[in-house]
């Protein structure tokens, strides 16, 4: 997916990181700290007791995305990585869910109306696809 997208968004509300400039926003590496040390200061029970079944715990998710809702979409690193599965949160915890399918599926699911996340608002789908590349502040593509 991000060798053919790479970092941008969805119908401007779904956000795909890239493995590109760590001093930029949609950075796995960055992101990917930053919920590992958010999971380290709380406790998600729910969250931990989802991933036993993975035999992985919320410190080895991988931030793959996240929402303009502040939800947050993880790879769940159990199996061959072409394969795993992803877990979206949503922002504060309140909720989450697994899709048992590679993010590139879960995006297409979702554009397409096969795929519905309770926490995520009916406007995302509501409109043809759209993809926008992430740009930093200068202008130039990351």
């Amino acid at each position: 997916m991000l060798n053919a997208y790479g970092p941008g968004s969805f119908n401007d509300f779904l956000w795909i990181y890239g493995n590109s400039n760590p001093e930029i926003w949609p950075n796995i590496e960055v992101r990917t700290r930053a919920s590992s040390a958010m999971f380290t200061e709380n406790n998600p029970s729910g969250i931990r007791s989802a991933l036993t079944r993975f035999d992985i715990s919320p410190v080895e998710l991988i931030e793959w995305g996240a929402t303009d809702n502040a939800d947050c979409l993880f790879w769940i690193p159990a199996g061959r990585a072409d394969t795993w599965p992803t877990l979206i949160i949503e922002a504060g915890q309140l909720d989450f869910m697994v899709v048992e399918e590679p993010s590139p599926e879960v995006v297409l699911s979702f554009l397409e109306g096969r795929l519905e996340c309770p926490f995520f608002p009916a406007e995302f789908i509501d409109r043809a696809p759209d993809f926008e590349s992430w740009t930093d502040e200068s202008g130039a593509d990351d």
